[in-house]
C-alpha cells in the first residue's frame, strides 16, 4: 500500500491540489468548525491560506490523509470492476 508523500517533501504544486483535496473532504465530513476552516480557506488569498494551514495544519495532515486513503479505495474499486470485465 503507498503513503502519501510527507508534506515537506511534496512540490509546491502537489502541495496545493492535497490542501485542496483535504478542504474539500473537511467541508463534505467534517464537523463544524473543520467545514467552516475549509470555507474559509477557499475563500482566502495565499497569504491567508498559509495563516490557516499554519495554525490547523494538523487538522489539514488529517483530511489530506483520509483523503489520500479515499483516493486509494477508489483506485483498487476500479481495477476490481476492470479485472471482472
Amino acid at each position: 500500500m503507498q503513503q502519501l508523500k510527507p508534506y515537506a517533501l511534496m512540490t509546491l504544486n502537489e502541495r496545493d491540489t492535497w490542501n485542496h483535496r483535504a478542504a474539500q473532504l473537511m467541508e463534505k465530513i467534517g464537523g463544524g468548525f473543520a467545514s467552516a476552516l475549509a470555507l474559509a480557506y477557499f475563500r482566502g488569498d495565499g497569504t491567508n491560506q498559509a495563516r490557516i494551514l499554519g495554525a490547523f495544519g494538523d487538522l489539514f495532515d488529517l483530511y489530506r490523509n483520509r483523503a489520500f486513503e479515499q483516493l486509494e479505495h477508489e483506485e483498487r474499486a476500479r481495477q476490481a470492476m476492470a479485472a471482472q470485465e
